[in-house]
């Protein structure tokens, strides 16, 4: 299992997620099998996007989508977001049960 993992520098959390629902880069017909979306807790503009996928390659076609059709276009690092957001590719390697320390 592959994960694309996107830290976005968000302006404003709500406009950011209306848009997100929105699947402007096609999560699901990308191949992403689950998307989880997260807020840090001492900054709410602060948003990880963690996307699951079968393949590396796959997982690297979404970000190079992503970064063609949606993050190319200066209305979405300028309204949208106050920075260009990062994303790395992280691979599975382990995985534990729930509870486990």
């Amino acid at each position: 299992m592959f994960t694309l993992q996107i830290s976005y520098p968000v302006r404003d959390y709500e406009a950011f997620k209306k848009v997100f629902d929105t699947d402007p880069a096609g999560r699901a017909a990308s191949g992403a099998r689950a998307v989880r979306l997260f807020r840090d807790t001492d900054d709410q503009n602060s948003v990880a996007v963690l996307l699951d996928f079968d393949t590396k390659d796959a997982a690297t076609a979404f970000l190079e989508r992503l970064r063609s059709e949606v993050w190319d276009k200066p209305e979405v690092i300028g309204q949208l977001m106050s920075a260009a957001p990062t994303a790395r590719i992280l691979e599975e390697v382990a995985r534990e049960g729930q509870g486990a320390g």
